[in-house]
C-alpha cells in the first residue's frame, strides 16, 4: 500500500491530467451467463434493465454486452442457433434489442460482443457441428476435440462466413459498436502431445509451465487446416507460417472493418487483444498472430480495447502502457496521433482474487496521467457486482458524466446545437426542457450542462445528464438545500452526432438563486439519478 500511494503522489506533482475531465470511455464486459437473473434460468428483461442501471450508477457510458459465444446467438440470428444459456431456445424476446433499448435510455453505449474463431462444445447448427471441415488441425492433420474446438482463420470461407454473422448484427440492430474477442489463432495443444490440455482463456492467469509447454511443443499446437496443412509447407506468397498466421487473423480484421464502413460507419469497431503484444513469453503477436498494432495504426480498428490482465499495482500498468522497456507506446504512435481511441482493461477478477480490490482507483489515476489513454473497460460485470462498486465508483473515481471522445476520422461534422428551455418548480427543483434541431431526424446523444457562469466550457463544466434519442426531452435538477453553493446555475445543452462531433452550445438559461439552509454538513448536490456531486 505504500508504495501505491507514493506512486499516486508522484503522478500528482509530475504528471498533467489532459485540461478537459468530460470525455473518458467507462464500460464493463457483460459475458452471457452474467446476463441471467439467479431467479430465472436464463436472461430475461428484468435482469438486463437491472444490468444497465447499475452501470447509470456508476457513471459509465458503455457496455460491452456479448451478444455471440461459441458459435451461438443471444439474439435473433438466420446463421445460428440460440445459445446455451437460452437453454439452446428462442427466450420470446431479443436479448441483444432489448439491451440496446434499455443502455440508450439510460445513455448509454451499447457494443455488441462477439467471440469470434471460438467454437468450443458441440451444439446442432452450431459452425463447428455443421462444418467440421473449418476445425482447426494439427501438424499430423489431427482436428481439435469438439469441446475446444476454433474455427481456422486461414480458411477464406471461415473468414466470409463470420462477416456475414458479424455484419448481420450491424444491419439488424441499432448498436453503437461492434467489439471482437477470440479475434486470433487458438492457444490449445493436442493432449495425446502434452501431459495437460494447455489452455489459456484468460489472460494473465495461465500457470507458466503450461505456456512453456505450449511454447516447445509447436508440433501439438492447432495451427493448420485442412486447405494448409503442415505436410504441404508454407503457404504459397508467404515466407513464413508465421506471416501467414498473421496475415490471416488480419485479414479478416481489415474485410470486417470495410464491410461496417460501408454500410453503418458509425458502429465504432474494436478488438480486446492480449494484454501484452510482442514481449514476454506469452504474447499476442508471437504466439496466437493477433497483430493488434497494425490493426490499430492502419485503422483497421477504430478502438483498441487491450485486456491487461496480468497487472494490478498502478506502476506495473503506467510501465506496460507508456513507462518501461516492455510496454506498448512505441508500437502504437501512429494510430495516437491518428487519434484512434486506445482503452485499457481491467482483470477486477484478478484484483479481486489477489485482494487488491481497493487499488481500482489508483491504477484509473496512473493510466489518466497517459495521454493517449481514452478510458477503461474492466472484465468482468459479475466482480463489480460481487464487490457492489457501482455507486462507490460513481462517488470517487468515475464521480462525473462523460462523453466519449470524437476522432474526427470518418465523419467531422457537428450538428446543429438544440434548444433549451427552463422552468422552476420551486425554489430547489427546475426542470430543463431540451429540444432537438429542425435538421435532426435520427437517434442522437444530447448532454446538458450545468454551470456557475455563463460561459459554457464543454471540456470542463459539470455533465448532469447524457440522454440518446430523437426527440424532446425534459431533466429535473434537484437540490436538497444542503449544498454550500446557493448561487444561479446556467443550464445549456448540446448535440451529439453518432460519432460524438458535438454541436455549438443552445441557448443559455440562468436559474433563481438556489438557496441553503445552515448547517450546510457535507457538500451535496442531488440529481433526479441519485448521483450525489461533491462540491
Amino acid at each position: 500500500m505504500e508504495r501505491i500511494l507514493i506512486f499516486f503522489l508522484f503522478l500528482l506533482f509530475h504528471y498533467a491530467l489532459p485540461a478537459g475531465v468530460n470525455e473518458e470511455f467507462r464500460a464493463t464486459w457483460v459475458v452471457t451467463w452474467e446476463q441471467i437473473n439467479p431467479d430465472w434460468p436464463r436472461p430475461n428483461i428484468d435482469r438486463i434493465w437491472e444490468i444497465m442501471e447499475k452501470h447509470k450508477s456508476a457513471n459509465m457510458n458503455a457496455v460491452l454486452w456479448q451478444a455471440r459465444q461459441n458459435g451461438t446467438a443471444y439474439y435473433n440470428s438466420s446463421y445460428e442457433p440460440w445459445g446455451k444459456y437460452l437453454n439452446y431456445i428462442n427466450p420470446g424476446y431479443d436479448p441483444l434489442a432489448h439491451a440496446i433499448q434499455e443502455a440508450h435510455t439510460r445513455g448509454i453505449e451499447l457494443h455488441a460482443w462477439m467471440n469470434v474463431f471460438e467454437c468450443r462444445g458441440v451444439g446442432y447448427g452450431t459452425p463447428a457441428e455443421e462444418h467440421p471441415e473449418w476445425i482447426c488441425r494439427d501438424e499430423d492433420g489431427n482436428p481439435m476435440p469438439f469441446d475446444i474446438a476454433s474455427l481456422s482463420p486461414g480458411l477464406a470461407e471461415v473468414r466470409q462466413y463470420l462477416v456475414n454473422v458479424a455484419m448481420e448484427i450491424v444491419r439488424n440492430y441499432n448498436i453503437d459498436g461492434l467489439h471482437l474477442d477470440y479475434v486470433r489463432w487458438n492457444e490449445y495443444i493436442n493432449p495425446k502431445r502434452s501431459e495437460e490440455l494447455a489452455e489459456l482463456t484468460l489472460d494473465g492467469m495461465t500457470p507458466q509451465e503450461q505456456i512453456q509447454e505450449l511454447l516447445e511443443n509447436k508440433k501439438g499446437r492447432y495451427l493448420y487446416d485442412t486447405l494448409h496443412p503442415y505436410s504441404t509447407g508454407v503457404p504459397e506468397g508467404f515466407e513464413s507460417w508465421e506471416d501467414w498466421w498473421q496475415w490471416s487473423v488480419t485479414e479478416f480484421v481489415r474485410v470486417l472493418h470495410d464491410s461496417i464502413q460501408a454500410a453503418k460507419p458509425w458502429v465504432r469497431f474494436s478488438a480486446a487483444a492480449l494484454g501484452k503484444y510482442n514481449w514476454d513469453t506469452w504474447q499476442a503477436y508471437g504466439r496466437v498472430f493477433q497483430d493488434a498494432a497494425l490493426w490499430f495504426n492502419e485503422g483497421y480498428v477504430n478502438q483498441l480495447m487491450p485486456m491487461h490482465y496480468h497487472w494490478t499495482e498502478p506502476l506495473d500498468f503506467y510501465n506496460m502502457l507508456s513507462g518501461g522497456y516492455q510496454c506498448w507506446s512505441p508500437y502504437i504512435q501512429d494510430g495516437v496521433a491518428d487519434g484512434r481511441l486506445y482503452t485499457v482493461g481491467f482483470g477486477s477478477y484478478k484484483f479481486a482474487i489477489q485482494g487488491v480490490w481497493e487499488n481500482h482507483p489508483v491504477v484509473v489515476e496512473a493510466c489518466r496521467s497517459i495521454p493517449w489513454v481514452d478510458g477503461f473497460q474492466f472484465f468482468s460485470y459479475r466482480w463489480w457486482d460481487d464487490y457492489q462498486y457501482w455507486e462507490e465508483a460513481g462517488e470517487t473515481f468515475f464521480d462525473s458524466k462523460t462523453k466519449i471522445r470524437d476522432t474526427k476520422l470518418i465523419d467531422s461534422i457537428p450538428p446543429d446545437p438544440p434548444t433549451v428551455s427552463l422552468y422552476k418548480i420551486d425554489s430547489l427543483t427546475y426542470q430543463i426542457t431540451v429540444t432537438p434541431p429542425v435538421t435532426i431526424a435520427s437517434d442522437y446523444w444530447y448532454a446538458i450542462y450545468r454551470s456557475t457562469d455563463d460561459s459554457i466550457d464543454v471540456d470542463n463544466d459539470e455533465i448532469i445528464d447524457i440522454r440518446f434519442g430523437d426527440s424532446s426531452f425534459t431533466y429535473i435538477d434537484s437540490f436538497n438545500g444542503t449544498q454550500d453553493y446557493n448561487g444561479t446555475y446556467f443550464y445549456a445543452a448540446t448535440v451529439l452526432d453518432r460519432y460524438w462531433n458535438e454541436s455549438q452550445v443552445s441557448n443559455v438559461l440562468e436559474s433563481d438563486s438556489i438557496p441553503s439552509f445552515p448547517p450546510t454538513g457535507v457538500s451535496t448536490v442531488s440529481t433526479e439519478s441519485g448521483f450525489n456531486i461533491h462540491k
